[in-house]
């Protein structure tokens, strides 16, 4: 069932691949973007990733912080890893607790759409390195979710086909609307000082 914003209700902790205690909550005071992918083989996911990679350090220096998810093991998350490289947090989560958590659909609709439509980015993301893999998951629908400072889930996306995500403009205007509000804060902080 897909979520409703804003819910103040969507905290989680996990372990990422690496084997280390994750949760939400520790990144209070940054926006974040929660990606959910795929696998980390799959064509479009592995061009997505490559899109958030190549953005991630000016979003890290605007507040913003990524989390991405896959429903390999971690495993074979890391394998994938090992051969490109990503500075933000992964998770993996096989059993789809996570997914099933933030209402990430599956439709196998959705993956015959993507293929049909969008040869371009499965070549450019077999070109950047995805290979075919096993996950049993094939029909699992992108989702993207946006959290404000506090924590709050302020904006939920779902993919209309397994290569849909959150464009990367709107990710940019959730930073921005931080960034502004941020500035007015100081700016009323300051005139009250005075």
């Amino acid at each position: 069932m897909r979520i409703n914003t804003p819910s103040q209700n969507m905290g989680f902790s996990a372990k990422d691949i690496y084997g280390n205690s994750f949760s939400l909550k520790r990144l209070r005071g940054k926006r974040v973007l929660l990606a959910f992918f795929r696998d980390a083989a799959c064509p479009f996911c592995h061009l997505r990733v490559y899109e958030i990679t190549q953005n991630y350090q000016r979003w890290k220096e605007q507040n913003l912080e990524v989390v991405a998810v896959f429903s390999d093991t971690s495993s074979q998350v890391r394998r994938f890893v090992a051969q490109h490289p990503r500075p933000f947090t992964i998770l993996a989560d096989p059993n789809l607790q996570l997914y099933n958590h933030f209402g990430v659909e599956t439709s196998g609709a959705a993956l015959l759409k993507a293929l049909l439509l969008k040869l371009p980015r499965i070549v450019k993301g077999f070109w950047l390195g995805a290979k075919p893999s096993n996950n049993p998951h094939v029909t699992l629908v992108p989702a993207d979710f946006l959290f404000n400072e506090a924590g709050v889930l302020e904006h939920a996306w779902y993919g209309s086909n397994t290569s849909d995500h959150l464009p990367l403009a709107e990710i940019q205007s959730f930073i921005n609307e931080g960034r502004s509000r941020i500035s007015i804060t100081a700016g009323a902080l300051a005139s009250v000082a005075k």
